[in-house]
């Protein structure tokens, strides 16, 4: 049995290289058993009459099953993925469109693409941009497809590189296939995270890309080669092109990973060894930056300047919600494995005395840097929105490296029964908000094709508690409809499509999208906005008149998704109701107020 050892050692300690235990040395192998291992297995010639019963030991089992293969690192890794995979993917097999925030809008983008003289009131940026993955796969992927089917194909292209990644990420810095399995029992939120639901799906792919530029600038350091350096440049343009803001962390954790070396001498040696295959990589980068750098404030952004700080309390929420919740409380067990990594990983410390040395690039100094960063920058500046939640994935995966070897059964099990209490929540989140989605969708055959459509969502959220669903649901009548797109993410040079002309400051996406929600009653306006004014009601009627004075000549057909009473009043009777289903109200100038409707189950609130 040559390799019949290999699954039961799979369990032990790793070699130093992260490789299997090599198996040939049976004499040293059996010099490590114990008196309580020598049994008797059921091929011995002992007759059963003797007393003697065969072994039902579970490493005896184990070995008896492994017989004639060997199970190596990588396997094991393999089939940890797997199961990842599986607990984060399945979901997406009950919908025909991810549940995802921005992937309509994302949608309606490729349609206003493929379709420029639809479209005159936007232009075309070309795909070689930062943050431009997702749009350029929709766009080639799409037309052999369909749109909604490559981004279901993305989709799980991003879960399948975070299962992949994550458990490889520990097994390789830390050479420990122990820790990897206990890290794994972490791992499971990670992989369909919160940055997935938003449908930000191009820095979620960039993280996971950026863990393996992280791995593959290790392996050059330390052998450094001409097919290395090359891997490290593509893996780091690759990352470049999914999104930029990774490869400024990965340089951080580079820089202070070099600054850990005794010497000056062996510091410079450490930084060129790394940083040299990342300098086609870092002019990717000062072109990103630049380009943001020139969306300055004015009539593109409607002269909207955003920044937001978050109190402590908030950054410690986003902490959970921000990377391991999901949709609904129905993904609430998440937060059992953020608690309790939280607590194994910061309770880890490492000594200089350690015979273990702190991992790479995830050292103390850098963990303390991730933190100071996460308390003190932005949580939304300019056109840039989770600015610091963006550095929450590298301060979790840093603590997946100090978990310990074991845990106890209870903590196992817990952590066990909460993966699948999470995984059959996100499932029934999925078909939920769907339903969302085909309410939303309903109207679709009562809007032409063409029809200059103005989308106004008062309640963004419908069933989900963590993310806005339907915000950009709209979408949908784009790409169904060629609809105007009032919403589209246009304002800035690095999205794929930006405005041809800037709109007028009411209909830009910045100021639209949150109007409806703030107007949706007078007295959500005055608590909302710092009105100065002795009658609140009567400004609030006034603003709604302003807004229906500028749309009425843009706009022949409106969209009303779970307006007031108050609010619907105030529609002017240029347009009539043509469609009314659940929360969906569509209009039509022209139509009159008597139009016929249907499915009038309504209950405007």
């Amino acid at each position: 049995m040559p390799n019949s050892d290999a699954l039961a050692d799979s369990l032990g300690p790793a070699s130093s290289h992260g490789r299997a235990h090599p198996l040939s040395a049976r004499g040293a192998s059996s010099s490590r058993l114990s008196a309580r291992d020598a049994t008797i297995e059921a091929s011995s010639p002992v007759p059963t009459s003797s007393g003697v019963r065969p072994s039902a030991s579970p490493s005896a089992l184990l070995r008896e099953l492994s017989r004639g293969w060997t199970f190596s690192d990588q396997h094991l890794a393999l089939l940890v993925s797997a199961a990842l995979f599986v607990v984060g993917a399945w979901p997406l097999a009950l919908t025909e469109v991810p549940p995802y925030q921005d992937l309509p809008n994302h949608l309606a983008a490729v349609t206003v693409i493929e379709n420029p003289g639809r479209y005159p009131e936007f232009v075309f940026n070309g795909f070689f941009k930062t943050n431009a993955a997702l749009f350029a796969w929709l766009f080639v992927v799409g037309k052999v497809v369909g749109t909604k089917l490559a981004a279901r194909l993305f989709a799980l292209m991003v879960l399948a590189a975070n299962a992949v990644v994550l458990p490889r990420f520990v097994l390789a810095l830390t050479g420990s296939r122990k820790r990897m399995l206990i890290a794994s029992m972490f791992m499971w939120p990670m992989v369909h995270n919160w940055f997935v639901s938003m449908g930000m799906l191009d820095f979620a792919l960039s993280v996971p890309l950026s863990l393996g530029l992280l791995l593959a600038i290790d392996r050059h350091r330390r052998s450094p080669t001409l097919l290395d350096a090359g891997l490290v440049t593509a893996l780091g343009a690759a990352t470049w092109y999914a999104h930029v803001f990774p490869l400024l962390v990965v340089f951080m954790l580079v820089f202070i990973e070099g600054a850990r070396a005794p010497s000056w001498r062996e510091r410079f040696s450490s930084l060129k060894a790394m940083t040299l295959p990342l300098l086609p990589v870092a002019a990717l980068v000062a072109i990103s930056l630049v380009d943001h750098m020139r969306d300055n404030v004015g009539p593109m952004s409607a002269f909207v300047h955003h920044h937001k700080m978050v109190p402590p309390w908030e950054l410690a929420y986003n902490l959970w919600a921000e990377w391991f919740w999901g949709f609904t409380k129905l993904s609430i067990t998440s937060i059992v494995p953020c608690l309790l990594l939280a607590f194994y990983g910061f309770s880890r410390r490492y000594k200089s005395s350690d015979a273990e040395a702190a991992p790479a690039f995830f050292s103390t100094a850098a963990i303390v840097a991730l933190l100071v960063l996460f308390c003190l920058a932005p949580y939304r500046i300019t056109n840039w929105y989770h600015v610091n939640s963006r550095l929450i994935p590298y301060i979790w995966v840093a603590l997946l490296l100090r978990v310990p070897d074991q845990l106890p059964k209870r903590v196992l099990a817990v952590l066990g029964i909460s993966a699948v209490l999470y995984s059959a929540g996100m499932g029934a989140d999925f078909i939920r908000l769907e339903r969302d989605r085909e309410q939303f969708t309903a109207g679709v055959t009562a809007v032409p094709e063409g029809a200059k459509l103005l989308p106004l969502v008062f309640r963004h959220k419908g069933v989900s508690d963590n993310t806005r669903t339907l915000l950009h649901a709209w979408g949908f009548y784009v790409t169904d409809k060629y609809t105007s797109a009032p919403l589209l993410f246009a304002h800035s040079r690095s999205f794929p499509v930006m405005y041809s002309t800037p709109p007028p400051a009411r209909f830009n996406d910045l100021v639209l999208e949150n109007f409806a929600a703030t107007m949706i009653t007078s007295a959500n306006f005055c608590e909302s906005t710092r009105v100065v004014t002795d009658d609140c009601t009567a400004e609030y009627r006034a603003r709604w008149a302003e807004f229906w004075r500028d749309a009425i000549p843009r706009y022949d057909h409106v969209l009303l998704w779970e307006p007031s009473q108050e609010a619907l009043e105030l529609v002017p009777p240029d347009y009539g109701i043509t469609f009314r289903q659940d929360g969906l109200v569509i209009m039509q100038r022209g139509a009159g107020r008597n139009a016929p409707v249907s499915a009038s189950s309504f209950d405007p609130r």
